[in-house]
């Protein structure tokens, strides 16, 4: 949730103690109490409610994007469209297995409903081959800025993003957090991101906070896929330190000193601009196979999610191989095996169901009623 927590926690209880004080019965909600709600009151499928979480814990952008493409409610959409065809086609195999003793219900062909079949597998498998586990969007790698106090690294931080995301000063210890902002790189593959980390300077513990906030700089640490470590220009590098093969010796404030004790490392100002370019592109170049990229109209995918198009894909494959004689070939004129048919087909309704919403046996003889004159 955007904006101070502190602050939004004291405007809270502020609103709850001028309630009680007007003998207003308030408390506060319980954690997803309004979307539980709209979705309990059919008001947002559960894909959707999914979609609102993945908005909140979002960190980067890539996130983001694909956590509203499910708030929107396009994979249950997607997933809705697919199975009202095989709803039709499932009740025209039912007609036949149901009705038979009525003249004018005639069972679907074999060719036909093959066609039909292999039309819904196809956009199932392209869907999944287009989509990115949600997994993967999370596991955005980190890009640690670490150094001395005043080492340049939040100044940096905030050239590198183009903003003035991190408070910059001349007192040793501005940074008290661990700040994180998403990155956006250039790969071969297109534009993708990564989520770059400014760390409070390394000093000694003086007191709790202190210990708190390295604590926090040590995990994100031991998380970080590229360590970028930050030595002015000016000073030397401690010889006796061995560069771990995750992290890059940067030798910030290059625009300050004409005169450099050594040249190891890449020398950057966030001031000039002087080797930033350099640093986006070994960025990109070091972390292009784990950066996060995702197309504007891909879904994003979380595991039950794609276990239910697998499972629909290989039901809706079962469905098809029964109406295929031993050489592969399909029956030419009736369904020779239409319960095993009509039972693979309802199996792969029911994985769809799962992301659409329920589809029950009524909605399938409804359409039966509707496509037939039974019972005249």
């Amino acid at each position: 949730m955007p904006g101070n927590p502190i602050l939004l926690q004291r405007v809270i209880d502020e609103l709850l103690a001028t309630a009680q004080a007007n003998s207003i019965d308030a408390r506060r909600a319980e954690a997803g109490q309004f979307t539980a709600r709209a979705y309990f009151h059919g008001k947002m499928t559960l894909t959707q409610a999914e979609g609102v979480a993945s908005v909140i814990a979002a960190q980067s952008d890539a996130e983001l994007r694909a956590a509203r493409l499910l708030a929107t409610g396009k994979l249950g959409l997607f997933a809705q469209e697919l199975a009202d065809e095989l709803a039709s086609a499932l009740a025209l195999v039912e007609a036949g297995l149901d009705f038979t003793d009525q003249e004018d219900v005639v069972p679907i062909a074999p060719q036909d409903l093959h066609n039909r079949l292999i039309s819904l597998d196809h956009q199932i498998v392209a869907q999944l081959d287009r989509a990115i586990g949600m997994e993967r969007l999370e596991a955005i790698p980190w890009v640690v800025l670490i150094g001395e106090t005043n080492a340049g690294k939040s100044t940096l931080f905030n050239a590198l993003l183009g903003t003035q995301r991190a408070v910059v000063s001349q007192i040793a210890g501005t940074t008290r957090d661990v700040l994180t902002e998403p990155l956006q790189i250039e790969t071969d593959h297109g534009p993708a991101e990564v989520m770059l980390v400014d760390l409070a300077g390394a000093a000694d513990a003086v007191d709790e906070l202190d210990e708190l906030m390295q604590a926090s700089a040590r995990s994100a640490i031991d998380r970080a896929e590229l360590i970028l470590r930050c030595v002015p220009s000016a000073q030397p590098l401690a010889a006796s330190r061995a560069v771990h093969p995750t992290e890059l010796v940067l030798r910030t404030k290059a625009d300050l000193t004409s005169t450099k004790p050594d040249a190891t490392g890449l020398f950057v100002s966030a001031e000039t601009g002087e080797g930033l370019d350099e640093l986006r592109r070994i960025i990109a170049q070091r972390l292009s196979d784990h950066a996060v990229s995702l197309a504007a109209d891909a879904l994003a995918l979380r595991p039950r999610h794609e276990a239910a198009l697998r499972a629909a894909h290989s039901h809706l494959t079962t469905a098809r191989q029964s109406l295929k004689k031993g050489d592969g070939s399909l029956f030419p004129q009736d369904l020779r095996q239409p319960e095993l048919t009509a039972a693979s087909m309802r199996l792969a309704l029911n994985a769809l169901s799962q992301l659409a919403g329920d589809i029950t046996p009524d909605d399938v003889l409804g359409r039966i009623f509707s496509t037939f004159c039974v019972g005249k």
